[in-house]
């Protein structure tokens, strides 16, 4: 694997070198002052976020993980997702770090971060919606991460998977010691760093090897038993069907785990051996992938309603594409294997991501090494007595304040977005520092946990930007499946379908039926202006040799744009409306959608590295 020192693409910034026995926080922010103080600056106006280039902000409105979020990435990230997007399909990279994200937190038991006046971990819920034979199969290379090793396994043997004759849940892990939940009434009540150690065995007892992964097609009781050994669980699934199976069942409804689950709220029951029994941080994680036709049922496999009103929907991180109807090469040697696809790279908007400098290896080897970081940073914050509390820099925190506003003011001001999406958004920004923290940890992994005497460390300013755009980027795919899950699955929302026909209005027909309304000039004149978008000034400068003043082409823009001839991607920028493409999102005329892709777009870039 290619060191942080090979290749300062993916060095890591937020650790300074230093004495193993020492640990040095990252430096923050100087001061807020670095922004903008007109939150607009956060809506469209030129920043130096990546989304200002117009390659950028066509990538995000298909979907895609921007290239600058991959900049942003800690190593054991970023690493393996290079190598799955080399193989030429960057569905597949987008889906592995979708997941990859969950099983990470579940590395990092014992750590919190103070948001909204509580302590909270950092677990994740996430969710891959693609139809079938897609690519959504990427997902299992992040359950790579966690698997077990023949140095961790108990015992001294090395099996992929055990099963436990109690519940049946899969033994499949990389070990810490982490123990059981306290009876009710053990835990002080009280956040915060002082905050006595829950979810852990008492000092000085040795605990078992704990699992990593939960079985998501458990009865209630079988979960809830796993919750009190390892609070930190994931659930893994590459279907949604095995886990709507158990929400649907009469023993299997735990609803009410999962939603309580990434607050990390209390969770309470009865024990006819134990009596009452309290699972005081619950923190588990989840990745799961399946089609668009399995959503709705794992949604509602408890009973609620389907759709964006279900208290489930909000909690997920959600990466939505459509097949590419391309036929991939299935057959690889070795040799390619460890260096370069000898397949076809995709024509995608971001096909030369991550491919700066040299790399050796397979990604399996990249995913093993990452893998002994992981259980090694999972088995030592699982050993602490207290938890790492990350801090969040002022800096940082107005960014997070900023975007978060300037999207919910935009939210308030547009009366097409759905109500029952406003839970995505203010959930948006709890995930958008949880992803951060998420990273932050990825980072300690790769250079060093802290000594088991620190009691906090900060977060990075790469982490909070990255976490951010994160969010926001799952936001608009959120977005997405919450039109197509009420309009296939739920109630018929009439502000919905009348977004649903606009997204129809994009198709060549009706683009050409709006060409016909115009001057033979004036469509000569469309017609001459860049495929890619442009500026004003650009536009402007083709007037003379169409027999038109600028004040005219002006008009032209403003009204071309009502007709849907035109869009704006950005203040002062213009671009023309293609047909719909099936093998990507299609956020036009989505309520909501625009909004999240202009704050996206005025982000400053919070860290250094290569520039946007």
């Amino acid at each position: 694997m290619t060191t942080s020192s090979e290749n300062p693409f993916f060095s890591d910034t937020s650790q300074p070198q230093g004495p193993p026995d020492t640990f040095i926080p990252p430096p923050a922010l100087e001061s807020a002052a670095d922004y903008d103080e007109d939150s607009s600056s956060f809506g469209g106006t030129d920043s130096s976020g990546d989304a200002s280039s117009s390659g950028e902000l066509e990538s995000l409105r298909q979907g895609y993980l921007s290239r600058r979020i991959l900049e942003l990435l800690p190593e054991l990230l970023a690493e393996p997702a290079f190598r799955i997007g080399q193989r030429g399909d960057l569905r597949k990279r987008d889906v592995f770090l979708t997941g990859a994200l969950p099983v990470w937190a579940g590395a990092l038991p014992n750590v919190r971060f103070r948001y909204g006046g509580t302590g909270v971990s950092p677990n994740l819920y996430s969710a891959v919606v693609a139809p079938p034979a897609s690519g959504k199969s990427a997902l299992r290379h992040a359950r790579k991460y966690g698997r077990p090793s023949s140095s961790t396994s108990s015992g001294g043997t090395s099996p992929e998977s055990r099963t436990s004759p109690k519940s049946g849940a899969s033994l499949e892990s990389g070990a810490y010691p982490e123990g059981r939940a306290s009876p009710q009434g053990s835990s002080t009540g009280q956040e915060g760093p002082e905050e006595e150690p829950s979810g852990r065995e008492r000092p000085g007892v040795r605990a078992g090897r704990r699992q990593l992964f939960l079985t998501a097609d458990s009865s209630a009781a079988a979960l809830k038993r796993r919750l009190e050994e390892i609070p930190h669980g994931v659930i893994f699934e590459t279907e949604f069907q095995a886990l709507s199976r158990a929400l649907g069942s009469s023993w299997g409804s735990f609803t009410d785990v999962l939603l309580k689950g990434l607050q990390n709220e209390a969770i309470r029951m009865s024990r006819s051996s134990k009596g009452a029994v309290t699972i005081p941080h619950p923190a588990p994680s989840i990745a799961l992938a399946g089609t668009p036709a399995a959503l709705g049922g794992f949604m509602s496999g408890s009973g609620s309603t389907p759709g964006t009103g279900n208290g489930l929907f909000s909690r997920f991180l959600f990466y939505r594409f459509d097949r590419e109807f391309e036929w991939s090469p299935q057959f690889r040697s070795p040799q390619s294997e460890s260096t370069q696809s000898e397949g076809p790279q995709s024509e995608g908007p971001q096909s030369e991501d991550l491919q700066s400098g040299e790399r050796r290896g397979s990604l399996e080897e990249s995913l093993r090494g990452a893998g002994q970081k992981f259980r090694e940073a999972r088995r030592q914050l699982g050993a602490r007595e207290t938890p790492l509390w990350v801090s969040v820099p002022g800096a940082l925190q107005e960014a997070h304040t900023r975007a978060f506003r300037s999207l919910t003011k935009k939210w308030g001001e547009d009366g097409s977005v759905p109500r029952s999406m406003q839970a995505s958004l203010t959930r948006a920004g709890l995930q958008a520092v949880k992803i951060a923290v998420v990273l932050r940890g990825v980072r300690l992994a790769a250079s060093g946990i802290p000594p088991a005497s620190t009691q906090s460390i900060e977060l990075g300013a790469e982490d909070m930007e990255a976490g951010i755009r994160l969010s926001l980027t799952y936001l608009l795919h959120a977005i997405e499946v919450g039109a197509r899950l009420q309009g296939d699955d739920g109630p018929q929302d009439t502000c919905l379908q009348g977004k649903a026909l606009q997204e129809k209005a994009g198709s060549q027909a009706k683009l050409n039926e709006r060409k016909r309304d115009l001057t033979e000039r004036q469509r000569e004149y469309l017609e001459a202006l860049p495929e890619e978008p442009f500026s004003t000034a650009e536009a402007k400068d083709l007037a003379s040799g169409f027999g038109a003043s600028k004040r005219g082409v002006q008009r032209w823009l403003k009204s071309w744009r009502k007709a849907g001839l035109l869009r704006k991607p950005k203040r002062g920028m213009w671009a023309k409306r293609r047909p719909e493409r099936e093998d990507s999102p299609r956020t036009e005329g989505l309520p909501g959608a625009e909004s999240v892709i202009s704050v996206i777009d005025g982000i400053p870039a919070l860290a250094g590295g290569r520039a946007p």
